[in-house]
C-alpha cells in the first residue's frame, strides 16, 4: 500500500491495494494555473487519473475551465467542480498518467524555476535614472521586462513591483526591447504566489 510518511510517499508491495493507491497520491507539488491573461501559482494537494485537488492563493471566479501547468511543462486541460475556502476540486478533461505529472524534471533547462506570464506596471532603478517598464514574466529567482532603452548586460539595478517592493537584480541579457533579470535574492515562493493572485488589479490600475 501507499503511505505518507514525513510529506514523502512510501511505495509497498499490496496488490490491489497497491493499484487503487496508484490512481490516487497524496502530493504537495507547485503547479501553476494558465488563466486568460496571466498565470498564478498553486499547490496540489493530492491528485488522482480523473482529478486533483488545488490549494489556491486567491479566488479564481467565474473561471469553469483552465489550463496546469505541471513541472517540466505538461499541460493538462480541466474543469473545476467544487470550492471551499482556498482549495478546489478539478476534473481533467482526459484521464491522464500520474507518475508522468508528478515526476520531477530530469534535464537543467526543465529544472528551471517556473515563470509566471503577465503584463504588469514596474519601475527600474538604473545608475539614478528611473524607467517605467512592463513585468512581462517573473519567476522565484529573476524576470523578463519590456523596456524601451537599451540596456547593458552585467550591470545591476533595482525594479520597483506594486505588491512585491524593490529588489535588487542583474541585467542578464537585453535585445529588442526586451530584458532578462536575476534577483540578487529569490522571492519567496508563497509571496510570489499571492501577489500573483492580485495580478488583475494591478494589471488594470497600469493600463
Amino acid at each position: 500500500m501507499t503511505q505518507v510518511a514525513r510529506g514523502s510517499l512510501i511505495d509497498s508491495e499490496g496488490g490491489a491495494d497497491r493499484r487503487s493507491n496508484e490512481r490516487h497520491r497524496v502530493v504537495f507539488r507547485t503547479a501553476k494555473l494558465l488563466l486568460a491573461d496571466h498565470d498564478c501559482f498553486c499547490i496540489m494537494r493530492d491528485i488522482s487519473s480523473s482529478g486533483m485537488k488545488l490549494q489556491l492563493f486567491g479566488p479564481i471566479d467565474g473561471i469553469d475551465t483552465v489550463d496546469i501547468e505541471f513541472l517540466g511543462g505538461h499541460v493538462v486541460r480541466m474543469h473545476k467542480r467544487w470550492a471551499r475556502g482556498d482549495h478546489c476540486g478539478f476534473e481533467f478533461e482526459n484521464s491522464v498518467d500520474i507518475a508522468a505529472l508528478i515526476a520531477l524534471p530530469t534535464s537543467e533547462f526543465d529544472r528551471r524555476p517556473q515563470r509566471l506570464r503577465m503584463n504588469a506596471p514596474a519601475a527600474i532603478d538604473v545608475a539614478g535614472e528611473v524607467l517605467q517598464v512592463r513585468l512581462r514574466d517573473i519567476s522565484l529567482a529573476g524576470a523578463r521586462i519590456a523596456v524601451a532603452r537599451r540596456l547593458r548586460a552585467s550591470s545591476e539595478l533595482r525594479i520597483g513591483i506594486d505588491g512585491l517592493g524593490r529588489k535588487k537584480a542583474d541585467i542578464r541579457w537585453w535585445r529588442e526591447g526586451f530584458a532578462g533579470l536575476h534577483f540578487h535574492a529569490p522571492l519567496a515562493f508563497n509571496e510570489l504566489a499571492a501577489w500573483s493572485a492580485t495580478l488583475p488589479e494591478l494589471a488594470d490600475a497600469g493600463d
